[in-house]
C-alpha cells in the first residue's frame, strides 16, 4: 500500500476510468466483502470519502486501489469487465479531473447569474445592478493569481459607512449566495472598512457583467448595457444609488451655509506637471487647479477643459447623467479640478451637478439612503 502521505483518492499513480454503474458494482462487492464501506476502507486504508466519492462516481480509482477492489470482490465475470471496459488514464489526467471535481463543487455553493437571468427576473436584475455600481465607485477587480488567472474583488468603504458594506453584503447573498463577511480593516491604518470576494466564479460572474479589470480611473469605465438599455426604472434607480451614496456630497460656503449637492469622480489624465505646470499662485494648493485657473490654462494649444473633455471623461458619471435625465432631473457633467498626484501626472475631478429643484426629485426616488445626506438635500427643498 502507499504510504500514508499520499493515500486516499488524489493520490499520484494512473487511474481507471470505468462505466458509472459498473465503478458502483465494483465498489458495493468489493464492501459486500468487507462488511461495509467503512471497513473496506480501512483494509484499503484509504478515507471513507473516497470509497463514497468512488461508489457515487465522482472520482476515478487509481490502479493499485482498483487491483484490491478486484481481489476484495473475487468475481471473475466482473473482473473481466473492468478489464475489458476499464480506460488508464495518466497522472495529469487524474490531477486536472481532480482539480475540476473541486472547481465543480465550489460553483455549485454559489449562484451565477447569466444576462438572461437577469433580464427575466426583475428583482435579481436591480440587485445586480447595485452590487455592478458598488464596484465601479467603491471597489475594484484585480489578478490574484497571475499563473492561474484568478482574479478577486474588494470594495472600501469610509470607516462610518457600515450601513453601505452592510447593504452591499446583503446584496451579494442575495444575487450570488455569497458572504462576504465581516468588514476588516486596511493594512496602512487608513479610517475604512473593507469587504472581499474570493470566489473566482463570482468575480468572473461580476467582469461578464460589465465590472473592468484593473484601476478604474486610468480608464474608460461605463455602465454596463443591460442597465443602460433597461426600460424598468427601479433598475436604473438601483444603480444610482450606490453612485449617489458612495460619490454624492453636500457642499458648504463659508457665510452661506449650504451651498448644494454634487456627485464627483476622478480620472487620471496624461497630463505631467511638465507640460502643466502648477499654479504658483493658487488660492488653494499648488497640487490643485480650480476650475477658474483651468479656463485660462491650454495643452499642447488646446484649452484644458477641452482636452480633458476629449481624453479623459468619467464614462460612469456621464451614464449616470442619461439615467437621471431619463428620471426627470436636469443633471450637468463638468470638470471641477485637477489634482498634481504623487507621480506627477494631473488627476481630472468630474462632477454632476444640479438644479435647486432636482433636490426633491432626489429624495423622492431614493437616490441618497445615508441619513446624513437626506438630512441636508432635505434642507434645501425646504
Amino acid at each position: 500500500m502507499a504510504k500514508r502521505g499520499t493515500r486516499g483518492a488524489y493520490r499520484k499513480e494512473d487511474r481507471i476510468a470505468l462505466p458509472g454503474e459498473l465503478q458502483r458494482e465494483l465498489v458495493e462487492k468489493a464492501a459486500a466483502s468487507c462488511g461495509n464501506c467503512q471497513e473496506l476502507a480501512k483494509r484499503l486504508n484509504i478515507p471513507k470519502s473516497s470509497v463514497h466519492y468512488y461508489l457515487i462516481g465522482r472520482l476515478t480509482m487509481p490502479v493499485s486501489i482498483l487491483e484490491h477492489m478486484l481481489a476484495a470482490a473475487s468475481d471473475e465475470h466482473l473482473e473481466r469487465r473492468v478489464r475489458e471496459l476499464g480506460a488508464t488514464k495518466d497522472r495529469l489526467w487524474a490531477v486536472e479531473h481532480a482539480k475540476a471535481v473541486f472547481i465543480d463543487k465550489c460553483r455549485d455553493s454559489v449562484r451565477l447569474p447569466s444576462r438572461q437571468d437577469l433580464r427575466e427576473n426583475d428583482n435579481l436584475r436591480r440587485d445586480a445592478a447595485a452590487i455592478v455600481s458598488y464596484l465601479l465607485t467603491e471597489g475594484s477587480v484585480w489578478m490574484q493569481k497571475q499563473r492561474c488567472g484568478e482574479h478577486a474583488a474588494n470594495v472600501t468603504f469610509a470607516e462610518h459607512e457600515t450601513d453601505l458594506y452592510n447593504h452591499f453584503g446583503s446584496l451579494c447573498k442575495r444575487v450570488f449566495r455569497y458572504n462576504i463577511g465581516p468588514p476588516q480593516k486596511p493594512g496602512n491604518s487608513a479610517r475604512a472598512i473593507r469587504g472581499f470576494i474570493y470566489s473566482r466564479f463570482v468575480v468572473e460572474s461580476l467582469i461578464n457583467l460589465g465590472v473592468p479589470v484593473g484601476d478604474k480611473a486610468s480608464m474608460e469605465s461605463h455602465l454596463p448595457d443591460w442597465v443602460m438599455d433597461s426600460d424598468d426604472r427601479a433598475t436604473w434607480i438601483a444603480a444610482l444609488q450606490p453612485i449617489f451614496d458612495g460619490e454624492g456630497c453636500i457642499s458648504i460656503s463659508l457665510g452661506y451655509g449650504l451651498h448644494g449637492f454634487s456627485v464627483a469622480q476622478s480620472r487620471h489624465t496624461d497630463i505631467d506637471f511638465i507640460i502643466l505646470p502648477p499654479e504658483p499662485t493658487s488660492r488653494l494648493s499648488t497640487r490643485c487647479m480650480t476650475l477658474g485657473e483651468l479656463r485660462k490654462r491650454h495643452v499642447h494649444g488646446i484649452p484644458v477643459l477641452d482636452y480633458c473633455s476629449m481624453t479623459a471623461r468619467s464614462g460612469i458619471l456621464d451614464d449616470s447623467a442619461i439615467l437621471l435625465r431619463r428620471l426627470g432631473l436636469q443633471p450637468r457633467v463638468a470638470v471641477s479640478s485637477l489634482y498634481l498626484k504623487d507621480d506627477g501626472f494631473w488627476s481630472c475631478n468630474w462632477r454632476i451637478l444640479f438644479r435647486r429643484s432636482d433636490m426633491r426629485r432626489i429624495l423622492h426616488y431614493g437616490l441618497v439612503t445615508q441619513d446624513l445626506k437626506r438630512y441636508g438635500l432635505a434642507l434645501f427643498c425646504d
